[in-house]
């Protein structure tokens, strides 16, 4: 661990017209964050990038990493094309051997049965300069699997991901942010060069790329919160994952 010099990250989930607040945003709410980055002089990006170079080059902007969990369509629908209209990309953590189909992970009415990204579409967005991060092949909650599955599901994933996008997979999620002690080595070992997990920053704490924090966003975040977020991280206000 060192001292924090990573980028700050955000985290999302769906981007919808028919998003609950809980699970994403309207495009609309989406549009007014992104272009509210822009203004602050940040550039959206994924998290490979934001972290191969935490300060950016002159004159492009600050990097901030934009990730998305699970692969919902409405990412691709609505999210994407806001993104690249603004000169913005992100990573999208893929559930590798749901692709296609619908979230059935969960038994909550509010997350089940969403569509998921196929193939296709998450080749296209790769062309367009997305970065495709594993969620695992089937978003179990790691904490509970024994170290088989759970290697199984963390490299696995990477391998099979890597395969059907002919593109390197070199970041991950944890499920529900959920892991145990050694899943970070184990993450480190299968080839990925960092993991993002759902813990929010702390104040004077440190990095650990395998156990990044992040920032949630939903649409139970108003506006005003969201842009005093921004701009303390515009102000290298923001902390680590670590006490």
């Amino acid at each position: 661990m060192t001292p924090d010099k990573t980028p700050p990250i955000l985290y999302y989930h769906r981007v919808s017209p028919d998003a609950a607040p809980e699970t994403g945003v309207t495009p609309a709410q989406f549009r007014d964050q992104m272009r509210f980055l822009k203004v602050l002089g940040f550039v959206g990006t994924s998290l490979e990038k934001a972290l191969a170079c935490p300060t950016g080059h002159p004159g492009t902007g600050v990097p901030i990493a934009l990730t998305f969990d699970d692969g919902y369509e409405d990412n691709f629908a609505f999210a994407a094309p806001i993104l690249l209209e603004l000169g913005f990309t992100a990573t999208i953590f893929f559930v590798v051997d749901r692709m296609g189909g619908r979230a059935d992970w969960t038994t909550d009415p509010v997350w089940r049965g969403h569509r998921l990204m196929d193939v296709s579409m998450a080749r296209d967005l790769v062309a367009s300069g997305f970065e495709a991060g594993s969620h695992t092949l089937t978003h179990p909650d790691l904490a509970r699997v024994d170290d088989r599955k759970a290697r199984e599901e963390i490299s696995g994933s990477r391998e099979r991901l890597s395969h059907i996008l002919s593109c390197p997979v070199t970041t991950f999620c944890y499920p529900y942010g959920s892991f145990r002690e050694g899943h970070p080595a184990m993450v480190r070992d299968s080839g990925y060069r960092a993991a993002r997990t759902v813990r929010r920053y702390r104040p004077f704490g440190k990095s650990d790329r395998f156990r990044l924090a992040c920032r949630p966003v939903s649409g139970r975040m108003g506006f005003p919160r969201y842009a005093l977020t921004l701009g303390a991280y515009r102000l290298g206000i923001k902390g680590g994952d670590l006490s």
